[in-house]
């Protein structure tokens, strides 16, 4: 993904352009477990102006009135992916989040909070929204976010949408109280949360719903138009999706056409996970899963 309305500085990173770096951050990171030494892991070169432009606090250090008389800067507390990250947002080269685990994508979080990059957290808090889950990381996405209570951007919104997937994948008390068992030490605190956000999540639905106000497409309150249907449950009958571009088992085959982006119509529910959905203007049938190898395999389309 790249940011949106943001010029393309790419080229002021090639050395054949003409236009040299002037700072160098020096990424350290310790050497040992015990923190007792610490390396140089990599370099990250940039241009104090553009940094300038699009952080606050890079502005203030390199042009303030205690500015930063230094051109190599030392860098901790980070990694040196991270770092590498934030700089492609600013320089508008394409990130890519899709790789990266749920604590890694807080050590960008990390660095987008402590250099105001508001525009690198709002992609970050989007990608969020679409991490697809299962049963097997719902409850290590669910720790991670409990541990940076200190991002609630990210953190409460992370916790929120594992409470509504295990409400909505785990139906029964039965299934509840299995999920619940043999957790201690931290997952059971993070589990108390999610226990509580579960009967929040249920609390609400007791309260009579105009149907108006609802999403005629995706059945729910907030429109999920654009976004990925990451939970099992998360379709109904009639609902128009299209094929999620990151998924490498149906995209290719079923995703687009010489008109553009294939809409399907859910038509049937078959299991747990998986669906017949028709061609909305061919009218040809077939069967998915919704998730496939933890992707999801549609994206709403409301409008």
């Amino acid at each position: 993904m790249m940011p949106e309305n943001h010029p393309n500085h790419t080229c002021l990173l090639d050395p054949d352009f003409g236009i040299p770096t002037d700072v160098t951050f020096q990424i350290i990171e310790f050497e040992d477990i015990e923190n007792e030494n610490e390396i140089v892991v990599g370099e990250v070169k940039g241009h104090k102006l553009i940094l300038g432009l699009y952080s606050s606090v890079f502005r203030r250090q390199f042009y303030g009135p205690a500015k930063e008389t230094e051109d190599i800067i030392p860098i901790k507390q980070t990694t040196l992916e991270a770092f590498n990250l934030m700089f492609d947002y600013i320089y508008s080269k394409k990130i890519v989040l899709s790789g990266l685990s749920v604590l890694k994508l807080y050590d960008v979080v990390n660095l987008a909070e402590k250099y105001d990059i508001s525009g690198l957290m709002e992609e970050i808090k989007n990608w969020m929204e679409n991490i697809p889950l299962s049963i097997e990381n719902v409850m290590e996405v669910a720790n991670t976010a409990a541990q940076f209570t200190h991002f609630p951007a990210t953190s409460s919104q992370l916790l929120l949408k594992c409470a509504k997937f295990i409400k909505q994948t785990l139906r029964t008390q039965a299934r509840m109280q299995e999920f619940v068992r043999f957790r201690n030490g931290q997952e059971m605190i993070t589990v108390q949360t999610l226990m509580t956000l579960v009967r929040d999540l249920k609390a609400q639905e007791m309260l009579p719903k105009d149907p108006a106000l609802l999403c005629s497409n995706c059945k729910m309150d907030e429109c999920q138009n654009g976004k990925q249907v990451s939970m099992v449950f998360g379709l109904s009958l009639g609902c128009k999706v299209t094929i999620n571009n990151q998924s490498g088992t149906y995209w290719n085959r079923f995703g687009s056409n010489e008109y553009g982006e294939i809409v399907y119509t859910v038509v049937q529910e078959l299991q747990e996970n998986i669906v017949k959905i028709r061609d909305v203007i061919e009218e040809q049938e077939g069967i998915f899963y919704i998730l496939r190898e933890n992707i999801p395999t549609f994206i709403y389309k409301c409008k």
